[in-house]
């Protein structure tokens, strides 16, 4: 049984063909002028018309990979190519033939991989899942197909993304959020600026996605937020600054039990009027404390009856903590 996406079955020969008699259809990509002339250089370097790879053609001589180097022997002069024939392929096929030719030689872009899965592998994919399906149903089976409907549909097409393209899903659908919102004619002009500056880098061969997809997410962000009402982005920015507070004076208290105050004890003998000045830390914090206090009893209806509980909390908190840090418990 035949498990791959290319379903038909397929025959290749090899013979040497004319180069005026090959057909090129529209291809996934256009020609890299670069590439041209590197084998161009090639072959003038092994002399004889002599090349490393032949082109492959289907049997009506349409051109299937090797676009490259065709063009090259073209330019160079050349009456006749080697070819591999490949016999019995589909429309279908072609494309998919085409990019895993180049997939194979790590020649695409993240663009180019995505457009590929998203228009070829994807829906023939899809297509050998309901396929399957048939059968089994035919046969009598009543277990799901992976790869038609529900949790195991995920779990088939990321592993085809990734045997076929070389990539997770993951990868190609931020591909196709860069690419969406780059040709979104709602999307706001600075970030579909933003978007299609992103495609631009990712239209080369190894450039990497996430740092362009992380900086879309930012920007988003920011637009998102600016939609908000006043009320909401108060409410956030507030939220924001009590997460701080409540970290840095965390932070503080360790800092005092820890290495920083073993350092102002030290400084203290050493430092002339050190010991003032361990005072005067001590009377600003005392203030920092009190503003606490008065910040807390103003969250109750009853400031003044709140005063007395919160008071005695902080008092006995006190005597614990430097009680014990002092070592002087019972």
């Amino acid at each position: 049984m035949n498990d791959g996406i290319i379903q038909t079955p397929i025959q290749q020969d090899w013979k040497l063909v004319r180069v005026e008699d090959v057909i090129v259809k529209e291809r996934l990509r256009d020609y890299d002028e670069d590439h041209i002339n590197r084998i161009r250089r090639s072959f003038r370097e092994l002399g004889g018309q002599l090349q490393l790879q032949p082109i492959v053609l289907d049997e009506r001589m349409i051109l299937i990979d090797g676009a490259h180097r065709l063009e090259a022997a073209s330019r160079e002069g050349w009456e006749f190519i080697s070819a591999l024939i490949w016999t019995g392929v589909t429309e279908e096929d072609r494309p998919i033939l085409e990019a895993e030719a180049n997939i194979v030689r790590k020649d695409f872009s993240p663009v180019e991989l995505e457009r590929i899965w998203k228009e070829h592998y994807e829906p023939a994919t899809r297509a050998k899942a309901r396929k399957t399906q048939v059968k089994n149903l035919r046969r009598g089976d009543d277990f799901p197909v992976t790869g038609n409907t529900g949790n195991g549909e995920i779990v088939a097409v990321s592993k085809v993304a990734r045997e076929t393209v070389g990539r997770d899903i993951d990868w190609l659908n931020k591909v196709t959020d860069v690419r969406a919102l780059a040709e979104s004619t709602t999307a706001p002009v600075e970030l579909r600026a933003a978007a299609e500056r992103g495609i631009e880098k990712l239209s080369k061969p190894g450039a990497k996605v996430d740092p362009v997809h992380k900086e879309l997410l930012r920007l988003q962000d920011a637009f998102s937020k600016k939609g908000q009402a006043p009320t909401e982005r108060r409410a956030e920015a507030l939220e924001k600054t009590l997460d701080k507070q409540v970290t840095e004076s965390t932070l503080l208290a360790e800092k005092y039990s820890g290495e920083l105050g073993s350092d102002l004890v030290e400084a203290a003998g050493v430092v002339p009027a050190g010991g003032e000045s361990v005072r005067a830390i001590r009377v600003a914090l005392t203030h920092a404390l009190a503003g606490a206090i008065i910040v807390e009893c103003r969250t109750s209806e009853n400031p003044a009856a709140a005063l007395r509980p919160i008071g005695q909390e902080v008092v006995d908190l006190l005597n614990m903590l430097t009680t014990k840090q002092l070592g002087l418990e019972a």
